[in-house]
């Protein structure tokens, strides 16, 4: 019944949530966060904010899911933070503060305040947060991207979704991240990358695990430095397509983003995968 109810909750934060917005709901998907490494001297980690703006103290629970393994929802939420009417906190480099890596780990984040789950919590309950994966490893100071949560823009299958505004140049090199979020089924999605003109410049498929992510450099992609903007075009196989979307508690979906970083500064840009039809039961010409 626990796990019944989470899925129900997550169906309705995808239907009922505004595109890019900061959320105020009881149930939240980040599809990256970090701890580890990067390119050029660079060392990436996660702060993850929240605020209550409820009148009375909630509690908010984090669960982990970690890159290219499958993974199990939890129910009872270990994890938890305490928060008082109004007020905001702050878990600076939430996965070695909260689940105690120390390097090289990546994966997505669901955060949840669900009275169904957090037993303690009213009826209504509802909170803000949001993500930042920045790089400590520059002397000038740290540089880095807010990351949203980001279930609004999952892709059930019924259209392609886009990114523009990519760079793998002189000056930026990108990341392609594709994240799961079906806590019952692997999933297959497929991507094309695209220069200025429209000329193909790889494509392929990639497996995403079970309540899983990944992430691939686009020179992993067959993509080497490229004059000029790019796009990518991804689309799930329809064979991992659910049969029903939008009468599924959840449906096989998957989020897309690229990381665009400064190969100078090692600053980076958050750009997220937009679907062509969005997941909104109801409204969708198809339904």
């Amino acid at each position: 019944m626990r796990r019944h109810l989470v899925l129900v909750t997550l169906t309705v934060f995808l239907i009922v949530t505004p595109v890019f917005a900061q959320e105020v709901l009881d149930l939240q998907f980040f599809p990256v966060v970090a701890r580890g490494a990067g390119f050029a001297n660079t060392m990436w980690v996660t702060d993850l904010v929240m605020t209550n703006p409820m009148d009375v103290p909630i509690t908010i629970g984090v669960q982990f899911f970690p890159a290219n393994q499958d993974n199990q929802f939890n129910p009872f939420f270990p994890d938890q933070f305490e928060l008082g009417p109004g007020k905001t906190a702050i878990a600076e480099d939430l996965l070695q503060l909260v689940f105690g890596y120390e390097e090289g780990i990546k994966g997505s984040l669901v955060v949840l305040a669900d009275p169904n789950y957090l037993l303690g919590n009213p009826e209504g309950t509802v909170f803000c947060a949001v993500t930042r994966t920045y790089n400590v490893g520059s002397a000038a100071g740290t540089f880095g991207q807010t990351v949203p949560s980001l279930v609004v823009n999952a892709n059930v299958g019924w259209a392609s979704s886009f990114i523009t505004g990519v760079r793998n140049d002189a000056d930026f090199r990108s990341n392609l991240g594709i994240a799961n979020t079906s806590p019952m089924a692997q999933i297959k999605v497929y991507y094309r990358i695209r220069d200025r003109d429209g000329t193909t410049l790889a494509e392929g498929s990639k497996n995403i695990k079970i309540m899983s992510m990944n992430q691939w450099s686009f020179q992993q992609l067959g993509v080497d430095q490229v004059t000029g903007p790019l796009s990518v075009e991804l689309w799930l196989d329809p064979s991992s397509m659910s049969e029903e979307p939008c009468e599924e508690a959840i449906p096989n979906a998957f989020m897309a983003y690229v990381s665009k970083v400064d190969n100078v500064t090692g600053d980076a840009e958050f750009l997220s995968a937009a679907a062509m039809k969005p997941y909104y039961c109801g409204v969708n010409p198809e339904d």
